[in-house]
């Protein structure tokens, strides 16, 4: 699968430039002891607390499943 069609989650402001070096999308969690302005400088689609946020939130990411729904 191509990286553009992917997701890189990540709590570094690292994974975000890697995520945006790969053409995929970034978010970012608050998690690593970065804080939203940098997860965001490093252009973070969206900047999520933690895993449980991130998924009370997965629509905002046009996440499908593998059944399209």
């Amino acid at each position: 699968m191509p990286a553009r069609d992917c997701v890189v989650v990540g709590d570094g402001v690292w994974d975000l430039l890697a995520a945006r070096r790969a053409e995929a999308l970034g978010v970012g969690l608050l998690s690593g002891g970065y804080g939203q302005d940098e997860l965001e400088r490093a252009q973070a689609f969206r900047v999520y607390a933690d895993p449980l946020d991130l998924l009370g939130h997965i629509d905002e990411l046009g996440v499908r499943d593998a059944h399209g729904a």
